[in-house]
């Protein structure tokens, strides 16, 4: 599915999605992150829904095809691109979503859905759920790639996310430290399971999202001089961590 966006002489098509926004990121070392998020504390405000940290851990389970057409794609740099992903917060069931992240022209989007825990069980188990057709135009996207491409679960990714957010431009920049992949994607619940770390030791990824414009007072305290915008993709570099493993159904 695609949506025809005209801005002046420019003329692009995008894939659909519920909102397209700007992502920075930057790879950083525990120093740099400690020093820039001192500065964001003056200036943003921690996001309500973390813990008495600011913090919350994030597991997600990325799909792909037998072709591994997402890894390639993003690996490839296509563009547009898209991947479908399983998202869980702090080992709970409580909320369980599915996504569809979209990379078109620079910016991102996302549409997503709920599930139960049973719905999910079972996608991450490949099991077929076209008796779930109907419940969400999301699922049923995700449920036709199943039957015809073959689209399946390849990789569990973890890390903590501590964010802030901003109102104007609606900022929302985190923190995601200790970032790591795992084949076992049906342990997305499970306290202890095994998992490859994705950067070297001592080193996390800095977000920084947000609409039109990214105010200045941000950028100037976010800029060091000496960090470098990155494509760091958590999906391609986890799937490149677990290797041969990739195809385990967990």
């Amino acid at each position: 599915m695609s949506l025809k966006i005209t801005a002046g002489k420019s003329d692009k098509t995008v894939l659909a999605a519920d909102k397209y926004r700007h992502e920075l990121k930057y790879i950083c070392s525990d120093l740099e992150l400690r020093i820039i998020e001192q500065k964001l504390k003056a200036v943003m405000k921690p996001d309500p829904h973390a813990d008495k940290n600011g913090e919350y851990l994030i597991r997600s389970v990325y799909f792909d095809d037998y072709q591994r057409s997402r890894f390639f794609e993003n690996e490839d740099g296509v563009d547009p691109r898209e991947k479908f992903r399983i998202r869980a917060y702090n080992l709970s069931d409580a909320r369980i979503s599915l996504e569809k992240k979209i990379k078109s022209h620079g910016m991102t989007g996302k549409r997503n859905c709920l599930i139960d825990r049973e719905t999910c069980m079972r996608m991450l188990a490949g099991e077929s759920i076209s008796d779930c057709l109907g419940q969400h135009p999301l699922l049923d996207e995700w449920i036709v790639q199943r039957e015809t491409a073959g689209l399946r679960p390849v990789m569990l990714g973890e890390y903590v996310r501590k964010p802030y957010i901003y109102p104007a431009g609606n900022v929302r920049i985190t923190f995601d430290r200790y970032i790591s992949a795992s084949y076992r994607v049906r342990d997305i619940f499970e306290a202890r399971t095994s998992r490859i770390a994705v950067l070297p030791t001592g080193y996390h990824v800095l977000e920084v999202k947000y609409d039109d414009f990214l105010p200045d007072v941000i950028y100037q305290l976010i800029d060091n001089g000496h960090m470098r915008q990155t494509t760091f993709s958590k999906f391609y570099l986890g799937c490149r961590a677990i290797g041969g493993k990739i195809n385990a159904l967990g």
